[in-house]
């Protein structure tokens, strides 16, 4: 008895599920036709001003029709499987990577967008990370950096974050870097555009562990430029890191 009670529960449950998120309304006892319309309404609600939230950009470059077709079919379709409400909109990207969209067409930056937009949010989000011990000053060349581990950089095809997005164009494809972090006294995201040179300095810089004077004699093999002319650009560019609280201290 116990046991066809669980299972009718769970199928009136899973019932009522797929109603909320498809609109198709399934055989269920015990429902009033002329109301149930308005739980779908209210979560649909939720869903759509939730991403509309994380993704303002998006929603402003998106005809209308657009963007409610797209969170029609997302919400219609997708099983999100995080219970954490703020992870919802990585799920959103995810799904619009993984259909291929035909908005994509329409729309050529749009993945790019997206991952900036939820980037944002994932930088904010991210746990604190204490840097132990460190000196807060340091000699550039000699010392060991150490960068804010809360940050995210990202290799995109168009500007979408140097240009208003209803302005991009199949044109403006091509190579970009940009730098998120996260202040740790404002708790601010901030994002800076890089050059190819830069990007490769901070990855290297994470990965080697090792003086800046060492990695620029591994520059000086990849990049058309020798050691001189790179350390007059790194120097500045650090330095500005330094102020902007990206550029955290030294390794002791």
């Amino acid at each position: 008895m116990n046991a066809q009670l669980h299972k009718f529960t769970q199928t009136q449950q899973s019932g009522f599920a797929s109603y909320v998120r498809t609109g198709i309304l399934p055989h269920l006892e015990g429902l009033t036709n002329n109301r149930v319309h308005h739980y779908r309404r209210l979560v649909f609600n939720v869903v759509n001003d939730s991403l509309q939230s994380a993704f303002p950009i998006t929603h402003d470059l998106l005809e209308e029709n657009d963007w409610e077709e797209l969170i029609d079919n997302f919400f219609g379709t997708h099983a999100c499987q995080s219970y954490q409400i703020w992870k919802m909109p990585f799920e959103f990207y995810e799904y619009v990577l993984n259909s291929k969209t035909k908005l994509e067409k329409k729309y050529p930056h749009l993945l790019d967008l997206l991952l900036f937009e939820w980037s944002e949010i994932e930088v904010y989000m991210m746990e604190d990370a204490e840097l132990s011990h460190y000196n807060k000053r340091g000699d550039l060349l000699k010392d060991v950096i150490l960068f804010n581990a809360e940050h995210k950089l990202l290799k995109l095809g168009y500007p979408v974050h140097l240009k208003n997005a209803n302005e991009i164009s199949r044109s403006d494809k091509g190579e970009f870097y940009v730098l998120l972090f996260r202040e740790p006294e404002t708790f601010k995201v901030r994002f800076v555009d890089l050059s190819v040179y830069f990007a490769w300095l901070i990855e290297e810089v994470k990965k080697k562990s090792q003086p800046l004077e060492s990695i620029l004699d591994e520059a000086e093999k990849i990049f058309p430029a020798d050691k001189k002319t790179l350390l007059e650009k790194t120097i500045p560019f650090l330095n500005e890191m330094f102020e902007r609280k990206f550029l955290a201290g030294f390794k002791k």
